[in-house]
């Protein structure tokens, strides 16, 4: 492991997983042979901080998430004696292991606080040599400025701006307060707004604050209908004005009543009457225009408001989806990574020509083409090593796998990883669909790793993308869609899009794949 790598962040590396019931109870004790296998290879390379993290993510799996699944009384029993006994050893172990794991992690928080100072010094350096240019030009701003000469309400503004900016930079660094005193003088020679400029743009109106409010004009008021003059739903249409054109009153004299509301509706002085634009339509100016004879007020309907109507989910084409386009890979300082971070992944520059090769004859038919991506762990990368092509049924926009039994038992014969998926667009673009985001939820869920390939040959812009759900936006999001087939998806909660292109992926030219077709 690299002296550093990235920032230790145990809590978030080792966050437990959120069960999914539509994830069949196997699989989730697939997940936890991976661990076993993955804990092994650190063993051996006596990668103490990884171990430790895969341990603790092993014990979060077998205690946390797996005995949440519906089926975890009913089915593998002998899994669930098997994986039991397994957790207390590794118990036992992690305890052994946690004196070490805290030097080994100390010295590297240590390393790392010690570069990131030295980083920080250097761009000190940089700072304190372009800030001597100041001092030439203080003098200068200072002797154009003459305090007595402001606005009173500037130079009251001007003693709290400085006594405010005094007791900031008395914990402030000398420098910075040189600079900042500096800024303070160069804004004082800026020419001060004229009084008809404040006035014009104040939010008080020409007058500003020494105007004063004048009251309502009691020429025409709005007329408001009462529950009493609602019409019923058979008699509802566009114009809904009172018959008698009256306000009714209750329990009090009906001059009281009209008093009081002529002073607070006739806010109006009934020039909007007046037709402004010839662009209104004849219906307009007759409703108006009757509205006038019953003397009231004709109303304005209401602007639109978006409804929240429940859509009818007929099937949708994939390209018709509303699927945002895949995010930007997360790019990082160099030698700085994410606490949740993932491991490197390596793939072999020929593997996608030879897939396309293999995928040719459905291409032509317009069918999609799947395989599965497995792989090896040595140093802490992932490598692609093993294309297996599955039995399959495909349409000009779906691929679904059969026989999953016979890829399991390759992989495990092999002592392969599931690193993702690969699958042709032969008429699309490149892009994932709903189907393909729900289809990689369970790959990611596997291993945090695993990516989505997607080789669409007759894509001008780009040919082949590869792709990962966003962690942990995406994932939260595929995870609490219950939706079959193409269908739309909601933003993540935080900000981010749906997946995105991954960050963490290598094409290598050394690397050599073995293809196990099973069609």
């Amino acid at each position: 492991m690299k002296p550093l790598d990235r920032p230790i962040n145990v809590n978030a590396m080792t966050r437990k997983i959120n069960v999914d019931n539509r994830i069949p109870l196997r699989h989730y004790y697939r997940i936890a042979d991976n661990l076993i296998r993955q804990a092994s290879i650190y063993r051996e390379e006596k990668n103490i901080i990884d171990l430790y993290i895969i341990l603790l993510r092993f014990c979060s799996l077998l205690s946390e998430t797996i005995p949440l699944h519906r089926d975890y009384q009913l089915l593998l029993p002998k899994e669930r004696v098997f994986y039991r006994r397994k957790l207390l050893d590794v118990i036992e172990e992690l305890e052994r292991m946690k004196a070490e794991f805290n030097r080994r992690l100390d010295e590297l928080n240590k390393a790392r606080t010690i570069a990131q100072l030295n980083c920080l010094e250097n761009t000190s350096n940089i700072s304190t040599v372009s800030s001597t240019e100041y001092p030439s030009i203080k003098k200068s701003i200072s002797s154009n400025l003459d305090i007595k000469q402001l606005h009173p309400a500037s130079r009251n503004a001007l003693h709290s701006s400085w006594k405010h900016h005094n007791t900031v930079t008395q914990v402030a660094s000398p420098k910075t307060l040189q600079i900042e005193k500096q800024f303070q003088k160069m804004s004082f020679s800026l020419p001060l707004p004229k009084e008809e400029t404040l006035s014009r743009h104040s939010f008080l109106g020409p007058t500003g604050l020494h105007g004063q409010w004048q009251g309502p004009i009691a020429g025409t008021k709005v007329q408001y209908p009462s529950s009493a003059d609602i019409p019923s739903t058979e008699d509802l249409g566009l114009n809904q004005t009172g018959k008698d054109g009256h306000v009714a009153t209750k329990n009090g004299d009906p001059g009281e009543a009209r008093s009081t509301m002529e002073s607070v509706l006739s806010l109006d002085d009934g020039s909007w009457l007046q037709p402004a634009e010839d662009s209104c339509s004849l219906s307009t100016v007759e409703r108006r225009e009757d509205s006038f004879e019953l003397n009231n007020i004709w109303q304005p309907s209401p602007p639109p408001v978006l409804a929240q109507v429940q859509q009818e989910y007929l099937p949708i084409h994939p390209s018709k989806v509303a699927d945002p386009r895949p995010g930007p890979a997360k790019s990082l300082p160099e030698g700085m990574s994410d606490s949740s971070s993932y491991q490197h992944l390596h793939i072999p520059v020929k593997m996608m020509e030879d897939f396309l090769r293999l995928a040719q004859a459905n291409t032509a038919k317009n069918l999609e083409t799947c395989g599965v991506l497995a792989g090896s762990l040595k140093n802490r990368v992932f490598h692609i090593t093993t294309l297996i092509i599955p039995k399959q049924e495909s349409t000009s926009d779906s691929c679904q796998t059969m026989n999953e039994e016979e890829i399991f038992d390759i992989q495990d014969k092999l002592s392969l990883f599931p690193l993702g998926w690969i699958h042709t667009h032969p008429s699309q673009t490149c892009f994932m669909s709903s189907v393909d985001l729900h289809t990689h939820y369970s790959y990611q869920v596997m291993l945090p790793e695993a990516i989505a390939i997607v080789m669409a040959p007759t894509d001008t812009s780009r040919q082949h993308g590869i792709f990962h759900l966003s962690d942990p936006g995406g994932i939260s999001v595929i995870r609490n869609c219950q939706e079959r087939g193409f269908h739309p998806h909601e933003e993540p909660d935080d900000g981010n899009p749906i997946y995105e292109h991954c960050s963490h992926v290598y094409m290598n030219t050394k690397l050599k794949c073995d293809i196990v077709d099973l069609r």
